[in-house]
């Protein structure tokens, strides 16, 4: 009896269109890993913040930048300014689909500088999963007077996902904080001793996610003249601003 219901629901076209949404994943997850230091950068804005100190500016980049206006000019100089002439030049940048981040003078230079630039999907802004991570946190402890220190905070704390801080991945020591002027410590360079350990640590990372990840998902096969209903979701605007 059981059976028959669950068969008729997924034959049933009232309740195909009327029924919950399925949430759980109908694929596999699949990882990206690094190849080199800085390959790939994901790219956001994050607006607006408004306090009462801030005289009226807003800060927009997570990479320790700050403007009164998301403009074109402002997105290229920071990519120039904050990304290639400090970290070198990456192979892929991936940002969402907002005008500003996507206009002839943004192509330009990625024209010019060879850089490959993806789009993360515009009814899933979550797509670019390292930047909206980076966001979540940097929009809870930075206000526009501190926001080096607070970035300062964010480079020197332990991630999940490598098992150290970022200071110490990219430069090889261990950042000296405020607290530790006064005790003297040895520190000794051992880069590439770390970045061994930090790959080890985020494969066993991403496996124990891609194992969590693997147990929700129920295939969804389709085939040649199969019927399916499509359902064309409205883009959501961000009235908060971006």
């Amino acid at each position: 009896m059981g059976r028959d219901c669950i068969n008729y629901a997924k034959r049933c076209h009232k309740c195909q269109i009327y029924g919950d949404k399925i949430h759980v994943p109908p694929l596999p997850l699949h990882v990206m890993t690094s190849p080199w230091l800085f390959p790939m950068w994901g790219m956001d804005v994050i607006g607006s913040i408004s306090l009462k100190a801030s005289n009226g500016q807003r800060c927009i980049f997570v990479e320790a930048a700050s403007s009164t206006n998301v403009t074109r000019l402002a997105d290229s100089r920071f990519l120039k300014k904050e990304i290639t002439c400090r970290y070198g030049m990456p192979e892929m940048i991936i940002s969402e689909n907002t005008l500003n981040l996507n206009n002839s003078m943004i192509a330009e230079v990625y024209s010019q500088f060879k850089i490959k630039h993806h789009n993360s999907s515009p009814y899933r802004q979550k797509m670019n999963g390292v930047v909206e991570a980076a966001n979540k946190n940097i929009k809870k402890i930075y206000w526009h007077e501190t926001l080096p220190f607070a970035f300062y905070a964010y480079r020197t704390f332990v991630r999940t996902s490598t098992g150290v801080t970022p200071f110490s991945l990219v430069y090889g020591i261990v950042a000296v904080l405020p607290i530790e002027v006064n005790i003297l410590s040895l520190r000794l360079n051992l880069v590439e001793e770390k970045r061994l350990k930090v790959i080890c640590h985020g494969q066993m990372y991403q496996k124990r996610m891609i194992r969590a990840y693997n147990k929700k998902i129920r295939s969804r096969e389709f085939h040649k003249r199969d019927l399916v209903l499509k359902n064309i979701i409205p883009i959501q605007k961000n009235f908060r601003g971006k």
